[in-house]
């Protein structure tokens, strides 16, 4: 199946139900103090002993709580990202019967958030960012806001663009182009060039960069006529799933 946003709400689950086991174990552990405490002369406990339980009984919740609410704002991320996949693939969605879409593909690099096949435009990976504010280039960065974003975004397209190519060249026996964007839905992206070829956009803009025709000679044709042997390839045993 290909699912826009699949493996990301996946994520955010799992970082939910860790977080979830995290706390169920600290209220074990608490309650497990507290009745320790309560019959420490029936367990001939020191009162050396009960004060240490006491202090630990104390700060346990102090110990836990910047790493619960570092999962939480991790998975709140999971949920934003998702939700960022899902827009767009709803708007890839309407591009027509002259495209395939596939989403959440699995690589060497961490998923790909979408890839599209054009009859007549070419290859495209894009890479969904749910970042809000401002997004521009300048001295060949690419900035979030005026600072750097958490992680290299155009070295992570860039290699999953590398890897998607050389998945392609294995099904068809030739190198394709492709052309690698990154998408945000929430930020405003400066007008800009490429970036290493990568290209910055918001969804409003998408569209029209799937629609250019290419310049090159890129095996469109060839591409095309494989498009479901590259779809089945590249999801491989997430079709059963």
């Amino acid at each position: 199946m290909s699912q826009a946003g699949r493996s990301t709400r996946k994520m955010a689950r799992d970082r939910r139900r860790t977080t979830n086991l995290i706390l169920i174990g600290v209220l074990i552990l608490a309650g497990i103090l507290f009745l320790t405490i309560q019959n420490w002369q029936a367990l001939g406990l020191g009162g050396g002993t009960v004060l240490v339980l006491l202090v630990l009984l104390r700060v346990l919740p102090d110990l836990l709580d910047k790493p619960i609410k570092r999962r939480k704002k991790e998975e709140r991320r999971a949920n934003r990202g998702a939700h960022a996949e899902e827009v767009v693939g709803s708007m890839l969605a309407d591009l027509g019967e002259d495209y395939l879409v596939i989403h959440d593909i699995p690589s060497s690099y961490g998923n790909i958030d979408h890839v599209v096949i054009g009859k007549n435009t070419g290859v495209f990976l894009l890479e969904t960012k749910a970042h809000g504010g401002k997004v521009e280039i300048s001295n060949q960065q690419l900035l979030v806001n005026g600072k750097s974003p958490e992680k290299d975004f155009v070295a992570q397209v860039l290699k999953n663009t590398y890897w998607l190519r050389d998945e392609i060249e294995k099904i068809t026996g030739s190198k394709v182009w492709i052309t690698p964007v990154i998408v945000f839905t929430n930020a405003f992206v400066a007008p800009g060039k490429p970036i290493k070829g990568v290209i910055a956009v918001n969804k409003k803009y998408l569209p029209n960069v799937l629609h250019r025709r290419v310049n090159h000679d890129s095996g469109i044709a060839a591409i095309w006529d494989a498009r479901q042997k590259i779809f089945k390839q590249l999801l491989g045993d997430q079709q059963n799933a």
